[in-house]
């Protein structure tokens, strides 16, 4: 039985939560997925909006470059992550919210097999100021994510959601990561 099969079968006992680094590496949308789950917090904390425009730094779209947040060109972007953002924004009014946010991380994460062991795949809700304590696989998935990419993080953060923090993993140039923003508009844009 692979480990992403055990963990799906241990997850309801809050037994084995996240993939491994691993396992989390070999999903093309390791990335994007991340990036999707710290635009859930950013729109929980009421950015949510501001986030939707291409001008703003860090904004969701920049979650389909290669290297989320650092700006990168039409031919660069990921097309199947832009279309989805694109085709749920709309379905929504141009705008993603949390729950928006979470319905474009499953579409993107359903797409690939090697994605089957990312936690909450299926979930359609999540409230601001409770999906961290009701999903904290996912709290855990946004934490790691923004600790090895970005850099960003502390112990009693991971600590709160019994999440392992691997110190050695932690990004050395996540700065360069910071404040930027594309240069091209991605809904005004064929995919």
């Amino acid at each position: 039985m692979s480990s992403a099969a055990l963990r799906l079968l241990l997850l309801p006992f809050g037994v084995l939560g996240s993939p491994s680094r691993e396992e989390r590496k070999t999903c093309p949308y390791y990335q994007a997925s991340g990036c999707i789950l710290d635009q859930m917090e950013k729109a929980c904390e009421g950015e949510g909006e501001e986030m939707m425009s291409p001008s703003a730094g860090e904004n969701v779209w920049m979650c389909c470059c290669p290297s989320p947040y650092i700006a990168c060109t039409k031919d660069q972007a990921d097309n199947r992550c832009m279309a989805t953002a694109k085709e749920i924004s709309d379905s929504r009014g141009g705008l993603l919210d949390q729950n928006g946010l979470l319905a474009f991380r499953s579409a993107l994460l359903a797409t690939e097999p090697s994605c089957e062991g990312f936690v909450h795949r299926d979930a359609k809700d999540a409230v601001c100021g409770e999906w961290p304590k009701k999903m904290p696989e996912l709290m855990c998935e946004m934490l790691t994510w923004q600790w090895e990419e970005l850099g960003d993080g502390n112990q009693p953060e991971f600590d709160q959601y019994s999440c392992p923090m691997s110190k050695e993993h932690q990004a050395r140039n996540g700065d360069k990561r910071k404040n930027q923003a594309l240069k091209w508009d991605p809904r005004k844009t064929e995919l």
